[in-house]
Order: structure tokens, then sequence, then C-alpha cells
């Protein structure tokens, strides 16, 4: 489900590599750690979006954003406890797909009227998807919201799987070609495979090459932040514009600011198209 923050089209028109600059980082290895699912309950349960919701919070002074689409995405991680590394499943969206087609993302996808909150819907989503069901995994709760370039509301649901790792993949043919883990700690470095682009004045955005798979906008942006708070480490490269890192004690205001920028951004483009579009009548 998750693509970019802004749209193909922008990335497309206005790409520019900004240097890395390498940041050292004063926690801990990760090799000095044993991973338990427990642990990472316990190193995300602090950054988790609390009742009521950021989004709702917002919506009182923000009404459009009431009427913006809903959509939850579930990420399910996984503790293997052989070689005591974190693993995330993604999957490769269909070709068929009427949106960010043919990308790397969660499984997820747009709220139904039914669905009885974002839990539900990431959950309904992703059996749909790749098959996976409730009993293969526990959940740890929703983060805050994320929003792509159509400005849908976005939650990601973290998830724990159990063992033994769950590989049945039974994909919709409609809406996903593969299924597949990735390790979760990559996604803190900038090395090879990673490369950081300008959008337009406002906006970069992440590119991971993790074997055959182009992994970037707001998927790679999710990752990097699971990532941050599992390992409690900041990464290797600014996050956001003006070489901005991530702050692992002011990080859950750093995620309601991009948010909100990426809201007041988008609404601000889009009454410029309806102004032109205007005066051309």
């Amino acid at each position: 489900m998750l693509g970019r923050c802004l749209g193909k089209n922008l990335l497309q028109k206005s790409l520019q590599i900004i240097p890395i600059c390498f940041m050292s980082s004063t926690s801990s290895s990760s090799s000095n750690e044993n991973f338990t699912n427990e642990l990472i309950r316990q190193r995300l349960t602090p950054y988790l979006d609390q009742t009521p919701s950021y989004v709702d919070e917002l919506s009182q002074n923000l009404p459009r954003l009431k009427r913006a689409r809903r959509a939850s995405v579930l990420i399910p991680l996984y503790c293997n406890q052989t070689t005591n590394r974190i693993e995330v499943l993604l999957i490769k969206r269909s070709e068929k797909m009427r949106s960010h087609t043919g990308m790397v993302a969660f499984p997820g996808g747009m709220a139904d009227p039914p669905d009885r909150d974002v839990i539900h819907t990431a959950q309904r989503e992703a059996f749909e998807e790749i098959g996976i069901e409730p009993h293969q995994y526990s959940i740890v709760g929703s983060l805050l919201p994320l929003t792509d370039s159509r400005l849908v509301v976005i939650t990601p649901v973290v998830a724990l799987l159990n063992s033994p790792k769950f590989t049945d993949f039974r994909l919709s043919p409609d809406e996903a070609t593969d299924a597949f883990y990735v390790d979760l700690e990559q996604f803190l470095h900038a090395n090879e495979n990673y490369k950081m682009l300008e959008v337009g004045d406002d906006f970069v955005t992440h590119h991971f090459t993790v074997d055959k798979y182009h992994i970037w906008g707001v998927t790679a942006y999710a990752l990097v932040l699971v990532a941050t708070l599992v390992h409690q480490r900041t990464p290797q490269f600014p996050v956001y514009r003006y070489e901005e890192y991530f702050d692992l004690q002011k990080i859950t205001k750093q995620q309601k600011d991009f948010f909100r920028l990426c809201v007041d951004l988008r609404y601000r483009d889009k009454t410029r198209e309806n102004n032109k579009e205007k005066s051309r009548l």
C-alpha cells in the first residue's frame, strides 16, 4: 500500500542526489543485544499512537482532513532467534493495481465500511493479499499516521510474527506478485545500497536496493522509522530535508510535524491546481 509522499511525476521531474553525512550512534550495537518479541514490544510501545489518535486531534483544526481516505498497512516483524536479527515482511505490488503499481510495500490497503478499526483493516488486507492469518502473529499497536501523494491517511500497524516463521504465502494475483523478508537493521545504514533524492523544495526520498528489490518513498521512510525505534539507534543519514536527523528524544514530534507538512503542502498544491483550472474557464 505504501508508496511515495509526493507524486512519481515530481520525483522524475526533479531528482538530485544529496551527499550523505555519516552520524555515529551513541547507542550500543544490536550485536550486543538478545532480541525477543517482548523486547521489541517494550521498545515500540512508547511510540504508539494513543487514543484519541493524532489524526482525530488534528482534524479538529483541519476539518478537510476528516474527508481524507483512510488505509492501514501491516508491518510484520519476525525475531529470528537463530541469527538474532529482526526481519520484516514486505510484498511487491501487482502490475494490475491502480496505484503504486509494481512497488515494494507492506501488505495493506484501503479501509472498507464494515472494518471495525484500523487494525481490522490491516489484518483483512494482509490476509487477502498474502494469506497471513491473525493467529500467526500478535499485534503491538498502531504507529503515528503516514500519508502519500494522494493524501490518503495510512496507519502502520505493527505485528510480531510467531514461530515458525510464516512462509506459506498465498498471493492474490491481482494484488501481490511476491512476498519476502529483509533484515530491518539495514535501513539504518548509509552504504552503497542507499541514496537520498530531493523532491521539490520540501522533501527528500530514501532509496534502498535490497537484492533485486528497489524500496523507496513512504515505505522506505516507515522502514527507517521502525528500524530506529526497534534498534534504538539513529540512522546514519538525515531523514528529513535540511540535514534533519531522527532524534530519539523528540522523534514523536518529528513524525507529527512531518505529517502536518505533507498535509499542508498537499492542500496548498491542490488549491493551486483548482485555481489554475478555474482561470482556464
